[in-house]
């Protein structure tokens, strides 16, 4: 499972007095009391914060990459926050004058990550946890963009990319010429690729997908879950979508697939994600599966190429990803 990935680059480190004088332009004079490292993500880093005097805790945010992914999603939480649960932010700075990376404060939520209830859930709870979910993407993806590719940090495209048949066809070509890359595959499983790819590829041009708000790793790390209020016990809800730095204008295949990459094919959670997702007035091309798998298939390569011989386990689980998203009879 991805939690299990080595992060490419090591996680910021701070002590209470550095995260102290971090946060002094949100809270001057505040005196920080408690903090400690957060969550499972690979990119950021990120604290839960106790401030003297509140007993509420706030999350301290510190972003690896330049301040433009900061101010996009600083711009996202503005667009989608009436509809789509969310962190708000409290405070962003991303001019790296008053600390060399770009920052920002969060609220809190409470909550456990949707993959703990995946893991450990009751029949019942995977059911709800997997119906809200479904529900909660199709508010992302009701966002319509005009363009695909990738944004400024204004949320226009700055970057565009659309994907047709010809272009995947491009850029899988690219990933198999690099030598790690194929090395790392095994010759026969990338000639599979390969001719998977050209047997399929021309339904991304078929598709009549029009461009929406695509999270990009929508999954159960990114999402925080909560009972929901007044409900008998089991009952799920998404308490905050998390992470939203790799967002983009693209189709909603790539968000499916992401979410469903280690489901097995028609489980219990891929049926009650698919259907609460479709009563929200969504209607799937009747061959979603497929796109779902070769839009996943431009994300495991992707991470594939960018992986390096320090990432072991990333790279296994890559690899057994993309054999199964080939050899899958969805």
């Amino acid at each position: 499972m991805k939690e299990e990935w080595e992060r490419t680059q090591p996680p910021v480190t701070l002590d209470l007095r550095q995260i102290e004088e971090i946060v002094q332009p949100a809270f001057p004079g505040k005196r920080a009391v408690f903090a400690e490292r957060i969550g499972v993500g690979l990119s950021n880093s990120n604290y839960k914060v106790l401030l003297e005097g509140s007993d509420t805790p706030l999350v301290v945010r510190i972003y690896r990459r330049e301040r433009e992914t900061a101010e996009k999603e600083l711009a996202i939480a503005g667009l989608v926050r009436g509809t789509v649960p969310i962190a708000g932010f409290l405070y962003a700075d991303a001019s790296c004058k008053h600390y060399p990376q770009p920052w920002a404060v969060l609220e809190w939520k409470e909550g456990v990550l949707l993959s703990e209830v995946m893991r450990s859930g009751t029949s019942d709870e995977k059911a709800s946890a997997a119906a809200s979910a479904g529900s909660v993407l199709a508010a992302i993806h009701s966002y319509p963009m005009a363009e695909s590719g990738f944004f400024g940090a204004d949320l226009r495209v700055t970057e565009r990319f659309p994907m047709n048949g010809e272009r995947f066809l491009g850029f899988m070509e690219q990933c198999l010429s690099q030598s790690p890359f194929r090395q790392w595959l095994g010759e026969e499983l990338a000639r599979e690729l390969w001719s998977f790819c050209i047997r399929h590829h021309s339904a991304l041009s078929e598709s009549r997908e029009a461009p929406v708000l695509v999270h990009s790793d929508y999954n159960g790390l990114n999402i925080l879950m909560r009972q929901r209020q007044g409900s008998g016990a089991g009952d799920w809800e998404v308490s905050a979508v998390l992470d939203w730095e790799d967002a983009f204008a693209w189709n909603r295949y790539a968000d499916i697939a992401n979410m469903l990459r280690y489901e097995k094919d028609g489980s219990a959670f891929e049926r009650h994600f698919i259907r609460a997702y479709q009563e929200r007035g969504i209607v799937l091309e009747s061959n979603w599966k497929l796109l779902s798998r070769l839009e996943d298939l431009v994300a495991l390569c992707d991470m594939l190429s960018h992986s390096t011989e320090d990432t072991p386990k990333r790279i296994s689980d890559l690899r057994r990803l993309i054999a199964r998203t080939i050899q899958s009879p969805r």
